[in-house]
Order: C-alpha cells, then structure tokens, then sequence
C-alpha cells in the first residue's frame, strides 16, 4: 500500500517517520515547516510595539524577565528528563525510494505545489502525526483516506499536549494514543484504535508521551496493514473531549503539569489503579493489544 507520510520537525515526528519508513511501503515524507519566521528588530523597536498598549507591554516584559531568570532553571529543562528518540528523532533516513519535500511556509501544507507533488505520489494512504489541519483537497487524494496519530484518548482530550494536559488535570489514566481517519474537524474523526501505554511509579510527562508515540507507531502500522487487506474497522467518535489548542499551553500550565508529579499524581493513580481505569476502559474504542515479542 503506497504511503506518503506527514510530519513536523519534531523529535516525536520525525521518529514517527522513520518508523513507518521500516515497515511500510512509504514513498513519500512531507516534512512541515511549523516554525515561524523570528522578529529580527531591535529590541527597542519591540518595546515601541506594544509602550501605546500597557497591559500587553507589562505581559512582554515578564515573558522576557521569566525566560531569563526561571525558565531555564525548570526541572523539565534537566537533561534526564528529555524526551529520547535517538538518533531517528534528529534526522530523517530516507531510503533511496523515499523522496521527501520539506515545506516551506508555516501551515502550508494545503498549497497547491504541496498537494500536486503528494498527488503525483499516488497514495492509497497518507499518515499524518503532528501535521497541520488539512483542507478538502488534500483529503480528497489518497484513495483510502487519510489516518492520523493523536497522542491522546480523543473522547476525553483533543488537540495540542493532550499527555500534559492529562497530567495537569490529575488524570494519568486518561494517557494514551488514538488512530482516527481525519475529518474537517480536530482529533474527532472515525476512531480504528486506541491504546493506553504501561505507567510506572518514575514516569514524567516526557517519558509518557514517549511511551504514547511509541505505542502510536504500532497502531499505525496496524491500522495500515489493515486497510490493505480490507479489515479494517472505524467507528464513529461519538463523545469529543475537551479541546486544548497551541497558546492554552504556556508554562504557567506546563508547570503545574510538572508540579503535579512532584506531588504525587502518578503514584496516587497507581495505587487505586483499578478503579481509576475503569471509566476509561469502558470508553476506549477498538482497544489495541499490543503484539508479544
């Protein structure tokens, strides 16, 4: 099954890629460009920007004071705590069919260039982990659909940093990854699987979320091979949770997100695991096992 690949520059994307690249006929990656262009003016013609609008000015200033003075003392800027992809999270590794387009503009994955050079691909599929929202027309081109890794159970989180925003929100039972076909909407498409990593006692929401992309991979090459043989089952997300988008994650929320693990949110879920699981299990759609080594 002929499949183009859709990714960020993330560490998580670009491991995403090189996964599917080993056991998949993939013969395309898009990698996106989602970093927008620096403010290269002087820090005084910045200041000048916002002097007329005191409360956002005063918001800069201590954006600024912040960066320099605590973020980088932050336990989650500690290198053991990094997320750890290895080498395949820092580059991609194409094989000598695998051709690759990186993108140019933030979100331009919809651009017409973009989507003739994914169309003259011929894709029965696209995978997609970490992409911008696709229009219509990119939708429309591979014949079987287009299948997203969302790194969070999508009943109860959609959109951006669902495995912090479980943390933060004192659910670690609410941790997992989801495969959906993608619709015009965010993380609400028919669901194929759904799975739930193991948590243990030292686990942090970097070494979560690994562990969810990790399990993603599996699915996804799952789900995939299913579709090629024409067994796949997709069923409708009938509850949509709670939708986080880019800037509702600032590191007021990332902190408390932090915090939480400092006081106890994963052994507190681990010591009445049971229960905690319940709802989640009875909500989980197309349950995946993972395959025994």
């Amino acid at each position: 099954m002929r499949t183009v690949v859709v990714v960020s520059q993330d560490k998580s994307d670009l491991f995403f890629a090189n996964q599917l690249m080993k056991s998949l006929n993939v013969v395309g990656v898009v990698i996106e460009n989602q970093i927008p262009e620096k403010d290269r003016s002087s820090l005084a013609r910045k200041a000048m920007k916002y002097v007329g609008n005191p409360p956002v000015f005063f918001k800069k200033v201590t954006e600024v004071l912040d960066r320099t003075f605590v973020e980088k003392h932050q336990e989650y800027n500690n290198p053991e705590f990094a997320l750890s992809f290895g080498d395949e999270g820092k580059q991609l590794f194409p094989d000598e069919d695998t051709e690759v387009l990186y993108t140019r503009g933030v979100n331009d994955i919809n651009a017409p260039e973009n989507c003739a050079w994914i169309r003259a691909r011929q894709p029965d599929v696209i995978a997609v982990c970490g992409a911008s929202i696709m229009k219509s027309d990119l939708l429309s081109i591979p014949t079987h659909g287009v299948l997203n890794l969302h790194g969070g159970l999508s009943q109860f989180y959609r959109g951006l940093f669902p495995t912090d925003w479980a943390i933060h929100n004192g659910e670690p039972e609410c941790v997992g990854a989801t495969i959906h076909f993608v619709s015009p909407g965010v993380d609400d498409g028919d669901v194929v699987y759904q799975g739930r990593p193991s948590i243990s006692a030292d686990d942090h929401p970097n070494s979560l979320y690994e562990k969810v992309v990790r399990l993603g991979v599996q699915m996804m090459v799952q789900a995939i091979s299913d579709l090629e043989r024409a067994s796949i089952e997709a069923i409708p997300l009938k509850t949509r949770g709670a939708l986080y988008l880019n800037d509702m994650f600032d590191v007021h929320a990332k902190r408390k997100a932090w915090s939480q693990i400092k006081n106890g949110v994963v052994s507190d879920y681990l010591s009445n695991k049971g229960q905690r699981d319940q709802r989640v299990r009875q909500a989980l759609i197309n349950e995946f096992q993972c395959p025994r080594s």
